[in-house]
């Protein structure tokens, strides 16, 4: 099986169901990971339903991997820098979703055809501007010329 997690990712998981001696929590709608009872907290914990609710979003570290190969997650590992770029990511995230839903009027693209004429007209129009300049110069040159 490909490990999608890597040892040290921060992930948000779901509580699915309390065990006696930890949690089973998804890491998405394929992968399922164990919270153990000893990575909840830095003190000691008794029971598991101290600190956890199964539906309860909590943002966990992959520790490692057990032999069937589902990813060991610590609670109690994460620290405040990570909760900090985890919140900051999941906004970053949120907002990158709302202006992906966002409508933007986009005018529709001329035909080649009309651009081509705007572009020709355009160079025309320049073209004719040089040359009434040419013969602006040519007439102030003849003038000169003959009133000397």
């Amino acid at each position: 099986m490909a490990e999608r997690y890597r040892v040290g990712d921060l992930v948000w998981a779901k509580v699915l169901e309390i065990l006696p001696h930890g949690a089973l929590l998804a890491l998405d709608e394929e992968t399922q990971g164990f919270l153990h009872l000893s990575e909840i907290a830095e003190e000691p914990v008794n029971r598991v339903e101290e600190w956890l609710q199964e539906g309860t979003e909590l943002l966990v570290k992959v520790i490692g991997y057990d032999r069937l190969g589902r990813p060991t997650l610590s609670l109690r590992r994460v620290t405040e820098l990570d909760r900090e770029v985890a919140e900051f990511h999941r906004e970053a995230v949120e907002f990158r979703t709302m202006l992906s839903q966002r409508v933007v009027n986009v005018a529709e693209p001329q035909r080649t055809e009309e651009r081509l004429e705007w572009r020709l007209s355009r160079w025309l129009a320049e073209a004719e501007a040089a040359l009434n300049t040419i013969r602006r110069r040519r007439n102030e040159r003849l003038s000169r010329a003959l009133g000397e």
